[in-house]
C-alpha cells in the first residue's frame, strides 16, 4: 500500500509538472499576434507577428482609408474587420502595392470592391513575367527554367507557405499561384508619385532597383514617417539575400536618397522600427561591408580568405552578427563581382 501511495504521489507530481510546462509553452497553432499602433494624425502601423512577419501601414482621412501592402488574405480580412469596427462608414479608397512579391500584397484583392490600386509601372510587367524573370522573395529560383517552382526549389518563406499557395495541389507553384490575390495596379508611375489624400500627402518613391525593379518606398511628409520597403534592417544582419543579384552601389545610393527626406519614424516592412539615424547606420554598414570586401577582392583574396579576415567588429552587437556575417560577406562578394 505504501509503495502504491508513493507511486500515485510521483504520478501526480509528474502530471503537474507536464501540465505546467505545456501551459508555458507557446501554442504553435495559435493565430498570429497582430497589433495596430497609432502613429498620430490618422496614420497607423500594423504588426502581423514576431520575427520576419510583415509590417505595414494604413492612413485614415476624411476622404477614406489608404492601405500600404496588405500582406495576405487572412490578414487583409482581419484588417477589414478592424477598419469597419474602428472607422465605420469609411471605405478603403487606395491600396498601395510596394512591389510584386507575394509576402506583401497577396491580400490586396480583399479591398477590390472600393479601392484603386497603385504601384510602380514595372509591377505590371513582373506580374506577367515568368518565375525566372520575376522570382519570389528570398533565394528561391526556378533553377531548371521550366516555368514552375518545385518544393525542392522553394526557399525560406515560399517553402513555408508552399501548400497554402499550391491552389491545384500538384506540388508545383506557378507565377499565377504566387501572385494570386495580388491586384494589378490601376495607377502606375515611374520615379515619383504624390497623392493628396484627404489633405494629407503620401509620396511614393521608386527605390531605383533596390531589391526588385518595381520596389517603392512610401513617405508621409505630414507625419514625419518613412516606410522603407524590404531589406532596410535596423541594427540587424539579414538574410543572405545575395543583394538580389544587383550591385551593392544601387542599394547604397537608394538609401542615401532616402536620407534627404525629413522624417523621425522609420518603419521597415519586416522586424523593428526606428528613426533616421538607424537608416544612416544601415547605409554606413553597407558601405563598410562593401569597402572591406572590395579590399579583399583588390588583393586577389579568395572568398574564404576574405571571410576569415573581415570581422567588422563595430557591428558585433547587431542581431545576426554571429550566424549571418559569413553569408553576408559571400553575398557582398558575389554582388561586387557583378561590376
Amino acid at each position: 500500500m505504501l509503495a502504491r501511495m508513493k507511486y500515485l504521489t510521483l504520478l501526480v507530481l509528474f502530471l503537474t509538472l507536464i501540465s505546467n510546462v505545456l501551459a508555458q509553452a507557446p501554442d504553435r497553432r495559435a493565430p498570429p499576434q497582430r497589433s495596430i499602433t497609432d502613429l498620430g494624425d490618422g496614420l497607423y502601423q500594423v504588426n502581423t507577428g514576431a520575427g520576419v512577419s510583415p509590417v505595414f501601414v494604413f492612413l485614415v482621412t476624411e476622404a477614406g482609408i489608404l492601405i500600404v501592402d496588405p500582406p495576405n488574405p487572412a490578414t487583409a480580412q482581419w484588417l477589414q474587420e478592424q477598419l469597419s469596427t474602428r472607422f465605420p462608414g469609411q471605405d478603403v479608397v487606395y491600396v498601395v502595392e510596394s512591389h510584386y512579391h507575394w509576402d506583401h500584397t497577396r491580400g490586396s484583392t480583399t479591398f477590390a470592391d472600393t479601392a484603386t490600386f497603385v504601384g510602380h509601372e514595372n509591377m505590371l510587367k513582373n506580374l506577367d513575367a515568368s518565375i525566372a524573370e520575376a522570382p519570389p522573395p528570398g533565394n528561391t529560383r526556378d533553377s531548371n527554367n521550366d516555368g514552375l517552382l518545385s518544393r525542392e526549389e522553394a526557399q525560406t518563406g515560399t517553402l513555408a507557405n508552399f501548400d497554402a499557395m499550391d491552389n491545384n495541389g500538384d506540388d508545383y507553384l506557378t507565377q499565377a499561384e504566387l501572385t494570386a490575390d495580388t491586384a494589378r495596379p490601376d495607377i502606375v508611375f515611374s520615379d515619383r508619385l504624390e497623392l493628396n489624400f484627404g489633405g494629407k500627402r503620401v509620396v511614393l518613391l521608386w527605390s531605383q532597383n533596390r531589391h526588385t525593379n518595381d520596389l517603392i518606398d512610401v513617405y508621409f511628409p505630414d507625419h514625419g514617417v518613412l516606410l522603407a520597403s524590404d531589406y532596410v534592417w535596423i541594427n540587424r544582419m539579414c538574410c543572405n539575400f545575395q543583394f538580389d543579384e544587383r550591385p551593392m552601389s544601387v542599394w547604397i545610393e537608394s538609401i542615401r536618397d532616402l536620407e534627404t527626406l525629413d522624417f523621425d519614424i522609420l518603419i521597415n516592412s519586416h522586424f523593428d522600427s526606428g528613426n533616421k539615424q538607424d537608416l544612416i547606420a544601415f547605409r554606413r554598414w553597407l558601405e563598410d561591408l562593401a569597402n572591406a570586401v572590395s579590399t579583399g577582392i583588390a588583393e586577389s583574396l579568395s572568398l574564404e580568405a576574405i571571410q576569415a579576415s573581415v570581422e567588422l567588429e563595430q557591428y558585433t552587437d547587431w542581431a545576426g552578427y554571429e550566424n549571418q556575417l559569413n553569408n553576408i560577406i559571400a553575398s557582398a562578394y558575389n554582388s561586387l563581382m557583378l561590376r
